[in-house]
This record gives structure tokens, C-alpha cells and sequence, in this order.
């Protein structure tokens, strides 16, 4: 279902840290305790589009799938 959009093979450590992409496309992580700043891992790693979700997939690798659109109901 997702399609990888960049390879970056990140040695993540899940037990301290979370990873995202930010606004930015920039791949950041922050401690689970909340305290402290986001460190930015890979500035521009991708170029956003707001049709679909962009996460980190479990190779450590930029991927993304199509965003859930929600259906319009019709007046009867």
C-alpha cells in the first residue's frame, strides 16, 4: 500500500526517541519525555504533498500512502 519515496537506511532507537517528518519535509526526531528540542536528522528530505500520509517506514526509509478522503453523503 505505501511506496518508498527516499532511501535513507536510519539506524533508529525507538525505546528514547520519536521519529517524524516534519511541515518542512525534514526527517526530525524528539525524546519520548517530551523535554527538549526536535533534532533535525535529513533537512528536504522529501517535497510534501498534502494528498498523501508521509512517515518512516521500518527499513528507516522515507514512504508514503494516500491520505483517507471522506465520502460526501447525498441529500435524499
Amino acid at each position: 500500500m505505501a511506496e518508498k519515496v527516499k532511501d535513507l537506511n536510519l539506524e533508529r532507537d525507538y525505546k528514547k526517541y520519536l521519529y517524524f517528518i516534519d511541515g518542512s519535509g525534514n526527517v526530525c526526531r524528539k525524546s519520548k519525555s517530551g523535554e527538549g528540542a526536535s533534532e533535525v536528522l535529513v533537512e528536504k528530505a522529501v517535497d510534501r504533498d498534502n494528498s498523501y500520509l508521509y512517515f518512516i517506514d521500518k527499513d528507516g526509509d522515507v514512504a508514503r500512502a494516500k491520505r483517507a478522503t471522506r465520502e460526501k453523503k447525498k441529500a435524499a
